[in-house]
């Protein structure tokens, strides 16, 4: 087979075209996985850096309570909270075996104020703070 590739005549024979459609197909897979890696990571970047930052705060808030200290308390604390558009974390759901961590972690919550400008805002949070005692 002869074909013109831009200016030059080309001889291609079977294996060597079956060879060249390979390597076209792959560029394209190529191509095609660049632009969505591209796409994923920008997007990605740009959604997860305030509500990275965001749980990062919180899970830094919730340290080892003094009162728990004494003696040696330990217990989990499940909570849903979601922020609403003043920026104040509002609290759904809790639950402990221990009313006096759920009570620390709600107090430690309603300390902290996000900007209103945050892309939290409006979304609902789930999180499981353990509480180990720790010497």
């Amino acid at each position: 087979m002869i074909c013109n590739f831009y200016k030059y005549r080309v001889v291609i024979n079977r294996n060597s075209l079956k060879i060249f459609t390979l390597i076209i197909n792959i560029m394209k897979i190529k191509v095609i996985l660049l632009v969505f890696v591209f796409f994923t990571v920008s997007l990605g970047l740009k959604a997860g850096n305030d509500e990275l930052t965001f749980k990062q705060t919180i899970i830094a808030k919730m340290q080892y309570p003094e009162f728990a200290k004494t003696q040696k308390l330990e217990a989990d604390v499940y909570i849903s909270f979601s922020v609403n558009e003043n920026g104040e974390i509002i609290v759904g759901q809790i639950n402990s075996i221990s009313p006096d961590f759920m009570d620390y972690v709600k107090a430690e919550l309603k300390k902290i104020k996000v900007n209103t400008d945050n892309e939290v805002i409006g979304k609902t949070f789930y999180f499981r703070f353990t509480f180990k005692y720790q010497e």
